[in-house]
């Protein structure tokens, strides 16, 4: 194969994709719009399906271009959510230079960070065995209060009940 085949097979590949994008691009533009909560996310999987079918072929082997358009954006936002809910993508935030100083970690700021989780731990080891363990599935494990009420056999209503005293002592122990 010479320089020129594969250049030709690229720029066929290229104008394939082009011709694509200007077929299918406002469906899936407003398929994904209707879904995603941010227009980056809508173009990147716009460009997901598009590099999908561009991969699969030239398509004349399909017999209804269309349902296979959609299917293929439909896999793709499955793999989408997927990748969200495994990624936990909505708990994080996005780091910005202006929440974080450079401070550098020196011997007192470990020291201090080292006192306040011993802060922590001791106010939690003095709490009742089971509002400890509620405070604990509720806010460190990130369980809803109903989970945790069948997970422990008790009522929604203790779960806030536990809940309130934990953050109550740890208020008034940890002096904030």
């Amino acid at each position: 194969m010479t320089n020129t085949t594969k250049l030709s097979k690229s720029e066929t590949q290229a104008r394939r994709l082009e011709e694509l994008s200007q077929k299918y691009r406002p469906a899936l533009s407003r398929y994904f719009g209707k879904r995603a909560f941010q227009q980056a996310d809508v173009e990147d999987l716009v460009q997901e399906v598009l590099v999908r079918l561009a991969v699969r072929g030239d398509g004349s082997d399909i017999e209804k271009p269309e349902a296979y358009l959609m299917r293929t954006a439909t896999n793709v936002w499955r793999d989408f959510l997927r990748k969200k809910r495994t990624h936990a993508q909505d708990f994080h935030d996005e780091f910005l230079e202006e929440r974080h100083p450079d401070a550098e970690e020196g011997p007192e700021n470990v020291l201090a960070g080292e006192e306040a989780v011993s802060a922590i731990i001791e106010a939690l080891n003095e709490l009742p065995s089971r509002t400890r363990q509620v405070f604990v599935l509720c806010r460190i494990e990130g369980l809803r209060h109903k989970r945790i009420a069948n997970r422990l056999g008790i009522s929604v209503s203790a779960i806030e009940k536990h809940m309130i005293k934990a953050i109550a002592h740890l208020t008034n122990h940890l002096g904030k």
